[in-house]
């Protein structure tokens, strides 16, 4: 019986690495079987002729359809990679928006355009970053690195704590109306755990002298001391 092959190095980020804050949606090396509700999304051209590489297990393994070279295609996804980056990139921003719409299903991207298109990852990563965020989307390990790198600085992510304490105390001392706690908390629910310590140490809920866990999420208490004093300035 097929399955999925792994290497030790996605098995290693499937799991979320030793302080479980590695990305796990990691689209195995081999990818042989799928699930009825998985997607194979791959390199493809526009004439649609699936002769080599992934586009080729898509057309004899996912029900790819020769002479069609973009989207969903039985249990494959193509995406055109060999007319340029500048058709590369609306063409992944076509799929980002067909993946969260299709909520139900899960994406399998292997490195599309790192093959035959030749084009190196760090030019196609970057163009899944906003994929990335959607809980149904699956990236290679070598996208996931580029897109981590990606990630705010230490600068940056100190600024993002400082402007929205700057925009909380601004409209709560003037009352807007438009505002209210469920502004506060939406803002505050929307940040990453980076920003959430930032913000904590800023707002004194948090010793600067305490060293940030790396973990997935701050425990929950933590959160709501935080959002507390959030809501207080």
């Amino acid at each position: 019986m097929e399955k999925n092959i792994y290497t030790d190095e996605e098995k290693y980020w499937s799991e979320g690495g030793n302080t479980g804050t590695l990305p796990s949606r990691i689209t195995p090396s081999g990818v042989n079987v799928l699930e009825q509700n998985e997607v194979f999304v791959f390199g493809s051209n526009f004439q649609g002729r699936h002769i080599g590489g992934a586009a080729r297990a898509a057309q004899e393994k996912f029900g790819a359809v020769w002479g069609i070279g973009e989207g969903l295609q039985g249990q494959s996804y193509a995406i055109p990679t060999m007319e340029g980056l500048d058709n590369i990139k609306p063409a992944v921003e076509r799929f980002t928006s067909f993946a969260c719409q299709h909520q139900e299903l899960k994406f399998f991207v292997t490195a599309i355009g790192c093959g035959i298109a030749g084009y190196q990852v760090e030019e196609i990563a970057p163009l899944f970053v906003d994929a990335a965020y959607l809980q149904n989307v699956y990236l290679p390990v070598s996208f996931w690195k580029i897109i981590m790198d990606a990630a705010d600085s230490p600068e940056e992510i100190q600024a993002v704590a400082q402007n929205i304490i700057n925009l909380c105390t601004y409209m709560h001392k003037n009352n807007i109306p438009m505002w209210n706690e469920r502004t506060d908390e939406a803002i505050f629910n929307s940040l990453e755990r980076w920003h959430m310590w930032a913000l904590g140490v800023k707002l004194g809920v948090i010793s600067p002298t305490e060293e940030e866990p790396q973990i997935k999420a701050l425990p929950e208490e933590l959160q709501k001391r935080i959002l507390a004093a959030l809501k207080a300035l």
